[in-house]
């Protein structure tokens, strides 16, 4: 297993794993707030603990198998911990490369992507019809990366170097194969610009959390700035609203995931 090529998206920005077993166990083991692998003899066990009481009380598992085994092992398995001898246990680099598969949606591999990384990272995307109508004020708008964008290319797997690019990606998957579908969603994309652009916020990668809460209470409860994205100012129809805030939750999935 090469870990250089084993990417953390669930960071910001994505990061590298530590390039040894050793340091990338003990990488999982805080990234994810459990134990990963553990080797035990009594002599660490003294080291870490200031009596065998103590030990008894924290790792009765493994204090178990120390008295009628030299080394034990403790390894996370399908969500749980699990301790046995040493002989038996399997290998650092399996429970490593296990952990990593069962959390995939997190860790990713940069040397073996998926197809649709393939497709995306070989060249920009191609403009959508629905991008293509825009004004150039718009595109212009739109070509440009914020704070969340992921610069380097090592670690960008949506392979998209601007919101436009990235929003051409999004229509793509979720919309290419309905004109209707591609309208909706163009027309929830282009609420949630003219809300930004009332508030001098943007591009769309520079949202934070807050900002789309913000926008969230502006579709429910009206807005006293004027602006087009809460006509009248008044809040929206619950239906409206409900595909309003499914459309921008889906394209800020859509580019978490890929």
């Amino acid at each position: 297993m090469n870990l250089a090529d084993w990417i953390d998206t669930g960071t910001i920005p994505p990061r590298p794993l530590p390039p040894t077993v050793e340091a990338a166990l003990a990488y999982l083991v805080e990234a994810l707030g459990h134990p990963v692998y553990a080797h035990w003899t009594l002599a660490r066990v003294k080291r870490r603990y200031g009596s065998l009481a103590e030990a008894k009380a924290a790792q009765p598992a493994v204090l178990k198998l120390l008295l009628a085994h030299d080394a034990a092992v403790e390894y996370w398995e399908r969500g749980r911990l699990r301790a046995v001898p040493a002989a038996q246990a399997p290998s650092p680099e399996a429970v490593l490369a296990r952990v990593l598969h069962t959390h995939r949606r997190r860790f990713r591999r940069t040397a073996a992507p998926t197809a649709a990384t393939l497709v995306a990272t070989s060249a920009p995307a191609a403009p959508s019809p629905w991008l293509a109508d825009q004004e150039a004020r718009t595109l212009a708008w739109l070509a440009r990366a914020g704070r969340f964008a992921q610069p380097h290319a090592a670690t960008n797997t949506l392979g998209a170097t601007d919101d436009a690019q990235a929003l051409a990606l999004f229509l793509r998957d979720r919309a290419a194969r309905s004109a209707h579908t591609r309208r909706a969603y163009g027309a929830e994309l282009r609420r949630l610009m003219d809300w930004c652009e009332a508030r001098q916020l943007g591009p769309l990668s520079d949202l934070s959390r807050q900002h789309l809460l913000a926008y969230r209470h502006a579709l429910q409860h009206g807005d006293d700035r004027g602006n087009a994205a809460v006509p009248g100012n008044r809040p929206l129809a619950e239906a409206t609203r409900s595909r309003a805030l499914a459309v921008v939750a889906s394209c800020y999935r859509f580019w978490y995931d890929t």
